[in-house]
């Protein structure tokens, strides 16, 4: 990767991340109806960054959006009540913000950002003008005036600087910042540090003073960025808010005189105002810092890797693991006792999972990130539907592998989509059914044991049984109506292909638009989803996803000359069978008692077509399998023993000779170069 590819990645990361933010400040705004103080200043500040950045990357179609964005914004930050109705304020950010996420995205598809925000930037500066009091002619694209009350004295106070608008007293500091080593942009981040701390009571000065100038970065990265502050707040805060501060290699927080020669004279006029006040304030802080070292350095404890890294380095885990169970069954001693060797090979054994544990740790991020964009297509999908829908999230502190969350995306889409265009009805349609008017999905994530399950309810209309079977008989999906076939089973029609055009939407109340592609995604991940319906109360989809996708321990059984591995959470117990325990139910369905429950009883030899299994039960072994909704028997020829397996897509050309692939989630290799299919318990169709 070259320089220019680094800055890229650099730019595109932690802008996205200040655009997340961005979204979350206007989703806790939108909340209040109103922006404080504090969100209006997040907003500027993340603004003023992105302009910077965009700049520095010569996007001046990003550029030139953010700076007027931040114009609107410095009219706002000084004078709050200018804006009576915080709806067109709310709108046009978050328009800017997908404008925003629309280029990024080309960027990360590596074509070109032709994006035109010309109607955005139109529509910002119309807004300003307002704000000023100017007369302005709507554009064409807009028919009313914006609903902007226009304060007096608004248009001088738009020229105010963060460090100018503080008149806090207190002790002088000298603070001297370093970033880390080629981490780039260090006069953006210099003053995303500014901005930080002008949100306490201090007044600040800096060097360099200017940090547009292209020279700033160099001088940041020779000298260090230097702050002199005065505040009346604790040096232990001003440190905690610095520490925040990304790239930051190394900060140091001085006590100094405030008649000192060094500070520049902007705040050290204030100070020769506030001098007995300030002395008394400083000794204060000194004899504090004399008791308590003072100056300290930090280090930033987090740091941003590309995830092909780390997609590089657990691959480079999974070898390993595959390579130790290959030294270990081919180890041979012959008679000889080998005490040393298994002691150094449990050492290993126990190291490489501590390894193995560190490294997928490093790959678990929060479901937050997925669900805090579902909150903003529920916002968007609601205010072009006309309906009112609030959102609950529970659990979004969950985390799961980064693969799965980049494949769960998709999936909560089309549901969501679903639910707020199909499910949920509108108002007035809603106080006539005697519900609240405002509609309500509900996300929620949480762990159990090795899988997450994710679950999205609304309560919305629900699905229709009559319509769905009307639909998928028309279709030819099935032959005749069956009044006695389960709901389950009708609601899981939704997932089929044919469901999922517009037209088939259209007729059976809209519920299974691109549903196939929610099922086929999960099934990428070795996950699986189910949806349950109450008609008129709501639908319910239940997404079972693996905590991590790559390394799982599972039992090894035979079927034949097919090897199998079944993940371990998965069984509850292996058995020789009890002849005397079986029986075949009215429908010619072997079943099976055991510990004092009945189970279903089921061949994997006949599922898989494999012709030389055993077909004794007195020959071969039973496994008591659980699922995710069910629990029911296997019956397979021997049973291997509990493997440690690396999970392996399958093959493409073995999805292209087997059209019958159910059952299987993928195959793994191991030590002695055999090949395992591991069975996906929730996909067998027993």
């Amino acid at each position: 990767m070259n320089v220019d590819e680094s800055m890229l990645d650099v730019y595109i990361y932690e802008t996205q991340q200040l655009l997340e933010s961005l979204e979350n400040t206007l989703f806790a705004g939108e909340n209040e109806k109103k922006l404080n103080a504090d969100q209006v200043n997040e907003i500027f500040r993340v603004m003023h960054t992105v302009k910077g950045a965009s700049a520095m990357m010569e996007f001046d179609n990003m550029a030139k959006l953010a700076h007027s964005l931040e114009d609107m914004f410095a009219l706002i930050r000084d004078d709050n009540s200018i804006v009576s109705d915080w709806t067109e304020i709310f709108d046009i950010v978050f328009t800017t913000v997908s404008f925003f996420n629309g280029e990024l995205a080309k960027l990360l598809e590596k074509t070109p950002m032709d994006g035109d925000a010309s109607d955005i930037v139109d529509r910002l500066k119309e807004i300003v003008a307002w704000m000023k009091g100017e007369s302005v002619e709507p554009s064409p694209a807009r028919a009313t005036a914006p609903t902007i009350a226009v304060a007096e004295g608004v248009a001088e106070a738009a020229s105010g600087t963060p460090a100018e608008t503080k008149t806090g007293e207190g002790a002088f500091y000298k603070i001297k910042i370093y970033f880390e080593d080629n981490c780039l942009m260090e006069s953006i981040r210099a003053f995303g540090v500014v901005q930080n701390l002008c949100k306490q009571d201090v007044r600040c000065a800096h060097v360099p003073e200017d940090l547009n100038v292209d020279a700033a970065s160099e001088e940041i990265q020779i000298n260090g960025f230097k702050l002199y502050l005065q505040t009346p707040e604790n040096p232990d805060k001003i440190k905690a808010i610095i520490d925040e501060t990304l790239f930051l290699k190394s900060c140091s927080i001085l006590p100094i005189e405030g008649d000192d020669e060094e500070i520049p004279a902007a705040i050290r006029l204030v100070k020769e105002h506030t001098a007995e006040v300030a002395v008394e304030k400083h000794q204060e802080h000194q004899a504090a810092a004399e008791s308590g070292g003072t100056e300290s350095i930090s280090k930033q404890n987090f740091i941003s890797v590309n995830v092909n890294k780390l997609d590089n380095l657990l691959n480079i885990v999974g070898e390993i693991v595959t390579a130790q169970s290959m030294v270990m069954s081919n180890a041979d001693f012959g008679s000889q006792t080998h005490d040393s060797f298994d002691s150094a090979a449990q050492q290993l054994h126990a190291l490489i999972n501590e390894l193995q544990d560190i490294v997928m740790s490093i790959r678990m991020i929060p479901v937050s990130t997925l669900f805090q964009k579902m909150r903003r297509l529920i916002r968007d999908m609601a205010k072009k539907f006309d309906k009112t829908i609030d959102l609950q999230i529970f659990g979004e502190e969950t985390e799961v592998d980064k693969n799965v969350i980049d494949n769960l995306s998709d999936p909560l889409l089309h549901i969501i989509r679903n639910s707020v265009d199909h499910g949920i009805e509108d108002e007035a349609t809603r106080r006539a059914l005697g519900k609240p008017a405002h509609g309500k999905i509900t996300l929620e994530a949480k762990m159990t044991g090795s899988d997450v399950i994710v679950t999205i309810s609304d309560d919305g209309g629900g699905l229709s049984r009559e319509k769905i079977l009307k639909k998928a008989y028309e279709k030819g999906i099935i032959t005749k109506t069956d009044v006695e076939m389960s709901d389950k089973d009708v609601y899981n029609l939704i997932f089929l292909p044919g469901f999922s055009t517009k037209d088939a939407v259209t007729e059976f109340s809209g519920r299974g638009v691109g549903m196939d592609v929610v099922r086929k995604n999960i099934g990428l991940i070795g996950g699986s989803v189910t949806v349950d319906s109450t008609p008129g109360k709501g639908t319910v989809h239940t997404i079972r996803i693996p905590l991590t996708l790559t390394i799982v321990d599972g039992m090894k059984f035979s079927v034949g000359k097919m090897n199998f591995i079944v993940p371990t959470v998965s069984v509850r117990s292996a058995v020789k069978p009890n002849l005397d325990d079986i029986f075949t139910d009215p429908e010619g369905n072997e079943m099976i008692m055991l510990q004092g429950n009945c189970y279903a009883l089921f061949r994997l030899s006949r599922f898989f077509n494999i012709d030389d299994a055993v077909s004794d039960l007195a020959e071969g072994m039973l496994m008591l399998i659980a699922s995710e909704d069910r629990e029911f028997c296997i019956f397979f020829d021997s049973l291997d023993g509990e493997y440690q397996v690396v999970v392996k897509k399958l093959p493409n050309y073995l999805k292209r000779c087997s059209a019958r692939l159910d059952g299987i989630g993928g195959c793994a290799m191991l030590g002695d170069g055999s090949i395992n299919l591991i069975i996906d318990v929730n996909s067998l169709q027993v």
